[in-house]
């Protein structure tokens, strides 16, 4: 079964993006030979792999504060609906146009939603805080998308939010432990420190 792994313990206060990336690079190869495995050799079907998931990341998220993290509003650019866009304008007393100069640029050609954030860090992340939180976008509701179903279908971006999302890199390790994935060498894992 290879090494045992090596643990790699610290304070959640302390992630970082080198951090996290440096633990996905070190996983990306192994996680890629993973993704094969769930495709073509897991005994599972992909509604079990799915329960899986969702309860690997229950006991994931349950020891983690996202509001400490934030990477992914460092480092992702959420795209808007037109409803979100008016919404959120309407929120920060700005007419459509101008929240949209101000903030947003063109998403990509094809994209049901046609705006997506200018800059990152996001411009409404105030200290770790989402400053429009009751109106942040679907994008931003639903990430890290760990409960949305099809896993098996959805790895190569599973794999991607390793390099930003301590919980998905977490979730990623527990569930090649669960499904019994055959590991080489060694590799580390984030070992958190307790529930805040």
């Amino acid at each position: 079964m290879g090494h045992p792994a090596r643990f790699i313990t610290f304070n959640i206060m302390a992630v970082d993006l080198v951090q996290i990336r440096k633990l996905a690079e070190t996983q990306e190869e192994e996680n890629l030979r993973f993704r094969q495995f769930l495709k073509t050799r897991c005994n599972l079907e992909p509604d079990k792999i799915d329960e899986r998931v969702f309860e690997a990341t229950r006991r994931v998220w349950a020891g983690t504060d996202c509001t400490v993290c934030a990477n992914c509003c460092r480092e992702m650019k959420p795209t808007f609906s037109e409803e979100e866009v008016c919404r959120i304008a309407r929120r920060l007393g700005m007419e459509r146009q101008q929240f949209v100069e101000t903030h947003l640029e063109p998403s990509d050609a094809g994209s049901e939603n046609p705006w997506r954030c200018r800059a990152t860090p996001c411009p409404f992340l105030k200290n770790n805080l989402c400053s429009i939180y009751e109106d942040r976008p679907a994008d931003c509701r639903g990430y890290p998308y760990l409960y949305e179903r099809d896993f098996v279908f959805r790895t190569m971006g599973m794999i991607e939010r390793t390099f930003t999302c301590p919980i998905v890199y977490e979730v990623m390790e527990e569930l090649k432990k669960s499904l019994g994935f055959l590991r080489t060498g060694s590799q580390p894992r984030i070992k958190k420190a307790g529930k805040r």
